[in-house]
């Protein structure tokens, strides 16, 4: 089967990374990277990829500029092995510079195609099988969804603090900077804990998808045993963690939130959460060359931005007097207050986050 591994624009490189892990190759495409694959492969891909946020499979893709024409081309592919009878399709339609403009007209014909293929008329209830389509210059290209809920909801994060950092974005930030489970990682604006427990996570040799399910599931002929072999599998391969991974932050509520949300994280060897100010910040356990990274607040999404680049100014000093041979990480929209931390931060990546385009801004060696 062809399959599309979706992740954020921008995070292509981080994907590309982690599939080699998996001993994965593939062609990268703007917004994901395009391999081949059996039904385990995606099974495994959903169970243990970090940074992808879908994963999908080709039910085909054709030419189509009347709804006529799409109606009769897409009656011919392969329904039957998404859809079960009783099922539901649940359209997630995208076109541009394309004839065929009319979302809402594009998923009720693909609902006449898809029935008249297996043979009944179009449910009304049942479970949904999600479905992405994508028009553009007229090519129509069809895809089962087989995660369902976006990969980034792990299953862990009990309590969100304010403007949580997706768990897809954390995870592919530390691959961005080449962090390796061997190098401590301190987080000194922790929020509820996602660079700590997404490190952890990967030291730890966990599979991130362990504790949800996926759409797939669903689909006619799965395989509920091979998935459950390969959550076996995941979870003798678990290893207690080396290195000290810390998250600190001045609101003791995001701290006790960090601390919940890494037990529910199943954790092998948890990170550890403290409440400390900024300028309390140290290497943990006395560790040398590790990653300092955060989050921090940006005017946009987190308060005024005047009293900001004050903050940002502080990380700078205690990361420069008290971080030396560490590397320095900072996601953030603005270039401004990234230079108040260090003006030596190259930037890493840009990824749009919530309608905002996003940085990532590194020192490699303070």
């Amino acid at each position: 089967m062809e399959l599309f591994v979706q992740v954020a624009p921008g995070l292509e490189p981080a994907l590309e990374r982690e599939l080699a892990e998996l001993g994965q190759r593939g062609s990268a495409e703007p917004g994901g990277i395009v391999l081949r694959g059996s039904r385990e492969l995606v099974a495994r891909l959903n169970l243990e990829l970090a940074t992808a946020s879908k994963v999908l499979v080709t039910a085909g893709s054709f030419r189509a500029t009347g709804l006529g024409e799409l109606e009769r081309k897409a009656a011919d592919l392969p329904w039957a092995a998404f859809a079960a009878p009783g099922a539901r399709a649940a359209w997630r339609v995208t076109t541009r510079k394309s004839r065929l403009y009319h979302t809402g007209a594009i998923a009720e014909r693909l609902d006449r195609a898809m029935a008249a293929a297996l043979g009944r008329p179009p449910a009304a209830e049942g479970d949904e099988v999600p479905f992405v389509v994508r028009v553009v210059r007229d090519r129509v290209v069809i895809r089962a969804d087989a995660s369902g809920e976006h990969l980034h909801r792990r299953g862990y994060r009990l309590r969100p603090t304010k403007a949580p950092l997706r768990e897809t974005l954390a995870a592919g930030v530390l691959r961005l900077v080449d962090w390796t489970p061997d190098r401590p990682l301190l987080d000194p604006m922790c929020g509820s804990g996602t660079f700590p427990i997404e490190a952890a996570l990967r030291a730890g040799r966990h599979a991130p998808g362990q504790q949800r399910s996926f759409a797939f599931e669903r689909w006619p002929g799965a395989d509920s045993t091979g998935l459950e072999t390969l959550r076996t599998e995941a979870l003798r391969r678990v290893v207690p963690v080396e290195v000290p991974i810390v998250g600190t932050d001045r609101d003791a509520g995001a701290v006790e939130a960090a601390r919940d949300n890494a037990r529910g994280a199943g954790l092998s060897s948890p990170p550890r959460f403290e409440r400390a100010a900024i300028s309390e910040a140290r290497p943990p356990d006395g560790a040398e060359g590790g990653l300092l990274v955060c989050n921090p607040p940006w005017g946009r999404r987190v308060g005024d931005p005047g009293p900001l680049r004050d903050l940002h100014a502080r990380l700078g000093q205690v990361a420069r007097r008290h971080f030396a041979g560490w590397t320095l990480t900072l996601v953030s929209p603005s270039a401004e207050l990234v230079r108040q931390a260090d003006r030596r931060a190259a930037r890493v990546a840009t990824i749009p986050v919530g309608g905002v385009t996003v940085g990532v801004w590194s020192v490699p060696e303070l």
